[in-house]
């Protein structure tokens, strides 16, 4: 297994630049599709490759011989930061929303295909992620991903709001916000409907999941705001994309415990996806991190199953 690292530019935008991650099998299978893994509103790529030993879902994938790729969207983890990052909050707008970063994940295919030779990708987003994935593939057809994977789906929910996102209000927003170890924590906690946490999700992952940004940023570390506006869309009942528009093998999984991508909000996606082929897959006592919990090995296996299928 090989890991690797690759920066490329945006092509629509010289000033962005991309960090993607490679985990590569000792030996590529010849026909593999290679896996590329889009991440949510907080925790980068590295909620995929956790560097605490033995917690590294793209290890995972490599060692059952996937070839796994997975890209910090602009403004996050080891990818370009914007000036606007550089000024007092209340002076700029909200940065990067799903439309926007959009291209970032077009060009990560695009560099994937030419390094790899496969014209075909397997596609996963988990939470806002989710939507980004969702949408690309509802508009444009002519990229070739052969299966969608949606983790921690969200698409329109009218009947419930998540707490953490109740908290922004619907006041006008910076371009960033500041999260901090302590906030993350209490709502992963807050998810968790038991009193000992360590049940559900293994001592160390967090603190490994959130280190470097400690240590970069002081006490926090500093994600866009675009995807506020975007969540606060869908808890709106207003979809980003139309669902209808997917046709191919997609598969749905969210934790079963999972405030913020819900049981209602599943299943409406569910049934608007045209497909011939979906799934709709929820992992008991998973919350909505369930890829960084106890909760992993069952994750991956669904996972894996999915995209080994042959349809």
């Amino acid at each position: 297994m090989k890991n690797l690292e690759h920066r490329i530019t945006s092509s629509g935008d010289p000033d962005v630049s991309l960090y993607i991650r490679e985990r590569k099998p000792s030996e590529v299978r010849r026909g593999t599709v290679p896996l590329l893994l889009v991440h949510g509103a907080t925790i980068p790529s590295v909620l995929w490759d956790n560097p605490l030993a033995g917690w590294s879902w793209m290890d995972r994938l490599a060692d059952n011989g996937f070839h796994v790729f997975a890209v910090d969207l602009r403004g996050y983890g080891g990818s370009s930061r914007p000036d606007c990052f550089a000024l007092p909050a209340d002076e700029t707008t909200p940065y990067a929303r799903a439309v926007d970063v959009l291209p970032d994940v077009t060009d990560t295919i695009a560099h994937i295909q030419n390094l790899t030779g496969s014209p075909n990708i397997d596609l996963l987003g988990g939470s806002w992620g989710s939507i980004i994935c969702g949408q690309l593939v509802a508009e444009n057809p002519s990229i070739s991903i052969r299966k969608l994977v949606l983790y921690a789906p969200l698409y329109s929910e009218t009947n419930t709001r998540p707490v953490w996102l109740s908290g922004t209000g619907e006041t006008p927003l910076g371009a960033y916000r500041n999260v901090s170890f302590n906030e993350l924590k209490q709502r992963w906690d807050a998810e968790i409907p038991v009193e000992n946490k360590s049940l559900w999700r293994n001592n160390g992952v967090l603190e490994a999941l959130v280190e470097s940004y400690v240590k970069d940023e002081a006490t926090t570390f500093r994600v866009p705001n675009g995807t506020i506006l975007d969540l606060r869309e869908v808890y709106a009942g207003r979809p980003l994309y139309e669902a209808s528009d997917i046709s191919i093998p997609t598969l749905l999984l969210r934790g079963s415990a999972d405030p913020t991508s819900t049981h209602g909000d599943a299943s409406r996606l569910f049934d608007r996806i045209d497909a011939a082929v979906k799934r709709y897959t929820i992992v008991g006592n998973g919350a909505h991190f369930m890829i960084a919990e106890n909760k992993i090995a069952e994750v991956h296996a669904v996972v894996t199953g999915f995209l080994a299928e042959e349809f």
